[in-house]
This record gives structure tokens, sequence and C-alpha cells, in this order.
């Protein structure tokens, strides 16, 4: 059985949903904004006969579809927000609103979810209850996270939740996965210094000198705190910005000055020291110097750590879809993150990629756009996975 099998007679539904997939890619909308989104999704999933549930965590949205048997429920998640970029495609749906597009496939995401959806309530029932999870704030203010906050798991339990993201750049209908960490946990850290200043020139001596502290502490990462952790564990503590001073005073030495950037790691264990000894590190230089500091780390996604039951099922489904040689266990590892990843935080289950081809834009590009000719498969393989009787 391939995708066209799985989907055969469905035409009709097909072209309605890359219909809905250009006009949620023409009215994009921000993390925690996503309203008239999830207006849309609500609405597609009760026309579908759907128990539908909204508001959870924001604009999140969850429908329900009975199955025919009693095995637990399973979930499966689509992201519904868009980026702060301006579209530069000259599409004939390209985003209506200025300085915001789907520059990520959250829009083919949606549409895809909801066509397997719709598909599945029209034919053969799974043999267990399944969740369609409809997340916002995926980019940003974390989105799992207040929707599990609001009692999403409780409210709608399950036994495994599954997600998957289309992949610019790979080979067209690929399917790819791994078992074990797959992406990782992304934080964010702000370190604030302050200390005397005083003139650069005459009397360096009396300040705390806060460019040399911030000096010391940008080496010291990569040199001293990453030291700290094994060779074998990859971790990225990058500095991306510096901010202090002024150009139009070249000799006058700041009283505050500021510095950050993004951690990365792939071991939760890891990412609970970083919490603990990237602070005591940076306290620790601004000491030496007579300066103060203040740390501040803001994780937005734990590591994505796919399960190996998971990671069976999913391969099980996508060879639903495409020839064996088209499913792939080996996707590399990437420091980019994820956020549903805090869904996998509580719940086992698993990830996947869909290539979309080698000539569409790259991910958060301007130029990007979500490949409609992925619809089929991905609607296929959700309604395989769903099916799926263990």
């Amino acid at each position: 059985m391939q995708a066209r099998d799985l989907i055969a007679g469905y035409d009709a539904e097909l072209r309605d949903i890359v219909i809905l997939r250009h006009d949620l890619h023409a009215h994009p909308e921000l993390s925690l904004k996503e309203a008239r989104t999830a207006r849309i999704v609500a609405d597609h999933l009760r026309e579908s006969g759907l128990d539908v549930h909204e508001g959870i965590g924001g604009h999140g949205v969850v429908a329900t579809l009975r199955g025919a048997g009693k095995a637990e429920p399973i979930a499966l998640r689509a992201d519904m927000d868009a980026l702060a970029i301006e579209e530069q495609t000259n599409l004939a749906y390209a985003s209506r609103n200025p300085g915001v597009m789907h520059a990520c496939g959250h829009d083919g995401h949606t549409a895809m979810l909801l066509g397997a959806a719709r598909l599945l309530a029209q034919g053969p029932k799974p043999p267990q209850d399944v969740h369609f999870i409809f997340q916002p704030a995926e980019e940003r203010h974390g989105g799992a996270r207040r929707m599990m906050e609001d009692g999403l798991f409780r409210r709608f339990p399950c036994r495994a939740i599954y997600g998957l993201h289309n992949a610019p750049r790979k080979p067209f209908g690929q399917f790819s996965t791994r078992i074990g960490p797959m992406m990782a946990a992304v934080g964010m850290f702000d370190i604030t210094l302050a200390g005397a200043g005083g003139h650069g020139g005459a009397a360096p001596h009396r300040a705390a000198d806060l460019a040399l502290v911030q000096a010391e502490i940008v080496t010291g990462l990569q040199s001293v705190l990453r030291r700290q952790f094994s060779p074998l564990a990859p971790v990225v503590l990058t500095v991306c910005y510096v901010l202090g001073g002024a150009s139009d005073a070249p000799n006058v030495m700041p009283t505050a000055l500021r510095l950050g950037g993004t951690i990365r790691c792939f071991d939760a264990e890891i990412r609970t020291a970083i919490a603990t000894r990237l602070p005591d590190f940076v306290g620790q230089i601004a000491r030496v110097h007579g300066a103060e500091a203040s740390t501040v780390i803001d994780w937005e996604a734990a590591p994505l750590v796919n399960a190996p039951e998971a990671v069976r099922v999913m391969e099980a489904a996508a060879l639903q879809v495409v020839e064996a040689s088209a499913v792939s266990l080996d996707a590399p590892m990437t420091t980019g993150g994820e956020d549903f990843a805090e869904f996998l935080s509580e719940v086992p289950g698993g990830y996947i990629y869909l290539g979309s081809g080698m000539d569409t834009g790259p991910l958060h590009a301007p130029e990007f756009d979500f490949n409609d000719r992925c619809i089929p498969y991905g609607i296929a393989y959700w309604i395989a996975l769903a099916r799926q009787s263990t």
C-alpha cells in the first residue's frame, strides 16, 4: 500500500486542503496571536464531525476522533504560528500581513493534519481514540508548555504523541527520523554586568573595566565552562550580542554592560548543570574585577528524544506511504530546537521529517514556501499511523 491507496477517492478533499493551506499562508499570525487560524481549524474539525475544544493554553485547539477499539488514545500534533519575516515570494497567496509570514511550513503542517482528521472521520475508524492537537506559539513563548499547564494531557490523556515537520533540501517524499536524541534543548542567556565606570585613558585602574569582564566571560565559556562537560556530549554556548559603552565617548568606561546568546545541548542533566554553572562562572569572573553580575537563562525547549517504540510505529506508517528506500532511521542530530520536545518530556512519542525537495527555499527565509506536493504524503502518513493496531 502506498500514499495513493490511502487517499484514493479523496481528490476533492485534497484540492480543498491545498486551498486551505494557501489561505493560511496568506493570513499568517505570530505566536500567541493565532486567533484567526485557530478559529478556522476549529470550524474545519467540527465540520468533520469531531469533538472540538478551543482556547487551550491560549489559541490551542484539540479535537478527538472516537476509535473503534479500546486501545489507549494517541495524539497527533501540528503547529500553527508564523514568523516575524517580510515575505519575498511574489506568490498569489503571499502574506497579506506586513512583516509576518509562514516561513517554516506550519501552514502546511496544519493543513495536512486537518486533512488527515477529515479523511479518518470519513473512512474506517482507527483502533483507538485519536486526539488532534493544533499547537500555538511553537516559534516563541513556549506554546507546548502553555497547553500542558492548561491540562492538555489531563484532559486528553494519550499513550503516545507524534509530530511531523517538512524538510526543505531533503529528497522529496523521503521520511527520516532516529531513535533517541534528535534535536537539542534550546536556551537563551542574558548577562547584566555592573560596576564603577571611569576614564579609560587617565584612570582605568579605578574602574571595574566591564569590557574586560565580558571578554573573559566570552572566552571562558569555551575554555572553562565548556571544558566541564565531556567532549562526547555536544554543547553549544554562543554569545550573540554585546551591548555597552558609547561610540561617541570612546574614553568613557561604562557602568553597565549586557551580553547574551544561545545554549544548545542534547542531555537533560547537562541542561540542568548549565543552569547552575553558567551563573556561578559569570559571577566569579565579575567578582575578581570588582563588578557585579546577574544571569538569566530562559529555556525555550527541552531536548527532543524519540522513544524507540514510537520510531517503530512511525517507520511502519511511513512504509505504508512510500517505498522502503524512502524511509530512513538515521536522520542526523541537529542543534536546532523544537517546542514539540516539551510534549515528549511528559508523554513518550516521536518526531519525523518529510522531505519537501531540493528546489524549495530554506526554513525561516523570506523566499520559503511549503511544497503543496507534500500534502498527500503527510495526510497518508497520519492516516497510516492512526490506523495501526498497536
